[in-house]
């Protein structure tokens, strides 16, 4: 629970950003919806071969959580936004960082949801 506390923590500073923000990949509405759901399924293992599925320095990610930090590492200077949303039991959320003219990542999490909670083998993963 206290790696969930803080990933939460890192989500919302990051979310303030700093300097001149992001353009918004999209319009998303309910931002704290799509991210919460996110965040409540951060020990989801994932599945091998699958969108979400790569290596951090060398090893495996091995939950949702593994790759949402590694990603919000990034966060660390520049501009940063999160947006995200839900709709018919479809949610997304896309992080967005700028860190001067030519460094910009985009991440962006796909996946249903069913009683409240993320549906593990429809989640996916897009960007840098």
């Amino acid at each position: 629970m206290k790696s969930l506390a803080l990933l939460a923590v890192v989500l919302l500073q990051a979310a303030g950003g700093n300097g001149t923000p992001p353009r918004a990949p999209a319009p998303l509405s309910d931002t704290g919806t799509a991210v919460g759901v996110l965040l409540a399924a951060s020990a989801t293992p994932i599945a091998r071969g699958s969108s979400c599925d790569a290596e951090i320095r060398g090893k495996p990610r091995r939950t949702l959580g593994d790759v949402m930090a590694d990603k919000l590492a990034g966060f660390a200077e520049g501009s940063n936004q999160i947006a995200g949303g839900c709709a018919g039991g479809q949610c997304r959320v896309v992080l967005t960082h700028r860190g001067g003219e030519e460094d910009l990542f985009q991440y962006e999490y796909r996946f249903r949801v069913a009683r409240g909670r993320l549906v593990p083998a429809s989640l996916s993963c897009f960007g840098s």
